[in-house]
């Protein structure tokens, strides 16, 4: 069978399926398992800034207080407060053969700077920021929002050896731009996208829940296009995490781009054998066609360039009139 190895963010990889943060990747059982099954790497459950401030003793209401804000920003508050998370750094490392990613999911802060050396001290191979900031306020611009991603970037990549990986939602007005950005600031990788937890309105409580649910195949599809055109604009590593629930899928992203695709819906509905069902999948597809995984990686983008307007306006054309070029 095909050699299926690669690397991400300069990492070396037997797999270019990752095991994606999640419940699944919270303990040691699981990323054994996601081992076992071929994972190339895995991503550990994220750790979220309110994670820190509950660990802290600090709850929702105190954080309206002047002083709980200022001790909520103080280095030593959030590094002792998410000692735990450290501790699973420092054990996975131990445990398993594969590169180990810490995840932090934040809103921003220079604390993180402090912290992710401290995920560096504890062994993890690499970082990835899941830099969860909604602008909300009208009177904030997009060009302020991103400069946000820019700046923590900036920070943690000078504070840590290790390589960093940055995680963004949908909501980016410009995806190949920010790429670009990210990538000359430091970051070495860039997933697309995060999947925002959605919002309902219980209309008989009258009061917020949130909708849980799991990735589609479908939504797949117009990932797949801004791997495409970051690859094209940028050298930064992509990693795709939406919509992976078939090899199928995954060699779509590989051929637009992709040096690694993340799973996790997948394995919830399947078990950790979903990353060997992946893996299989794509050395059979790549024996098949007599490639290497290099070979198949942005083939579209070499081969089809001309179609680049199918993925810039793909809503516009009528395919029905066959206006794709062939």
């Amino acid at each position: 069978m095909p050699d299926i190895s690669t690397e991400y963010m300069g990492l070396k990889l037997k797999s270019p399926v990752i095991a994606a943060s999640s419940t699944l990747t919270r303990d040691i059982d699981g990323l054994k398992k996601a081992e076992e099954a071929g994972a190339g790497a895995v991503i550990l459950k994220s750790l979220f800034e309110e994670e820190i401030r509950q660990e802290s003793g600090l709850d929702a209401d105190m954080a309206f207080h002047t002083e709980a804000y200022d001790y909520m920003a103080a280095d030593a508050a959030m590094v002792y407060g998410a000692g735990d998370y450290l501790e699973l750094v420092r054990k996975a490392v131990a445990s398993v053969s594969v590169p180990v990613i810490a995840s932090v999911n934040c809103e921003g802060g220079k604390w993180w700077t402090e912290y992710a050396k401290s995920i560096e001290d504890a062994g993890a191979h690499g970082l990835e920021l899941n830099i969860s900031f909604l602008p909300f306020d009208s009177g904030i611009s997009s060009q302020e929002a991103e400069s946000r991603y820019f700046e923590v970037v900036y920070e943690v990549t000078r504070a840590v050896r290790i390589p960093v990986a940055v995680k963004i939602g949908q909501g980016i007005t410009a995806v190949p731009y920010m790429a670009r950005r990210l990538h000359s600031t430091g970051a070495k990788g860039l997933t697309l996208f995060n999947r925002y937890y959605q919002m309902k309105i219980n209309t008989e409580t009258l009061e917020l829940e949130p909708v849980h649910h799991f990735s589609t195949e479908d939504e797949a599809y117009n990932v797949i296009r801004w791997v495409a055109a970051v690859s094209r604009e940028s050298a930064i590593d992509i990693s795709a995490s939406t919509g992976v629930h078939s090899a199928d899928v995954a060699i779509q992203y590989i051929l637009a781009g992709a040096a690694t695709v993340q799973t996790a819906s997948m394995m919830y509905k399947k078990g950790y054998s979903a990353i060997s069902e992946l893996n299989k999948g794509i050395a059979e597809w790549l024996d098949r066609k007599e490639m290497s995984l290099d070979e198949a990686r942005g083939l579209i983008l070499r081969k089809k360039i001309r179609q680049f307007h199918t993925l810039e306006r793909v809503q516009y054309i009528n395919i029905a009139n066959g206006s794709i070029i062939k």
